[in-house]
């Protein structure tokens, strides 16, 4: 019987000692994914703002800086610059075709630095026949002034009369950028030179 508690006892403290050590096992490994969680936080934190931005321009150019449309509307006033919105829908054949020319256009992407840029499609499409100058159309290419007010009279110049504000290619777009770009930047001037009367 003597041999036997001294079996019983060296037993318990073998489970002792197991227990022991799986839980400073799994301690050590808590800890572990504590600190690399900790350590890690600021470079997913900088990777989410990240996918935020790229999830704003939806394929539209990654070389652009996209806002939402709150956003845009807070820059373009504090920023005085003015918008360019891009109004779409995923489902629309005429946006698929515009949208991989639009992005792979470095033309545009250096035309963008001139405005706030937004694209917008589904709920995000904002209410007002502002917005749908001559009809609700898309895709469609809108510029704002630094007020938020839809310029009607920045049109496609090479596009079709009907549609005033829809554009089939880079080109019509860089042209209606530059266009929009000489219209800002003119009334700008010319509110400066008001200013100082």
């Amino acid at each position: 019987t003597n041999m036997s508690a001294v079996h019983a006892h060296t037993a318990r403290r073998g489970r002792m000692h197991s227990m022991s050590h799986n839980a400073r096992y799994w301690s050590a490994t808590v800890t572990v994914a504590v600190v690399l969680m900790l350590t890690l936080a600021p470079f997913t934190a900088a990777l989410d703002s990240v996918a935020d931005v790229d999830d704003l321009g939806r394929g539209w150019g990654s070389d652009i800086h996209w806002r939402s449309l709150d956003d845009a509307r807070t820059e373009a006033k504090v920023m005085r610059k003015p918008i360019m919105m891009v109004v779409w829908q995923t489902w629309c054949g005429a946006c698929k075709a515009l949208k991989p020319k639009f992005a792979a256009s470095s033309e545009i992407a250096a035309l963008s630095r001139d405005f706030v840029m937004v694209n917008v499609q589904g709920p995000e499409e904002p209410k007002g026949p502002e917005f749908a100058p001559d009809g609700g159309y898309i895709p469609r290419i809108l510029f704002l002034d630094s007020a938020g007010t839809v310029q009607p009279s920045l049109t496609n110049p090479q596009g079709n009369p009907k549609y005033k504000y829809y554009y089939s290619s880079a080109s019509q777009v860089v042209t209606g950028m530059s266009s929009a770009a000489a219209h800002f930047s003119a009334a700008q001037h010319l509110g400066a030179n008001g200013d100082e009367l």
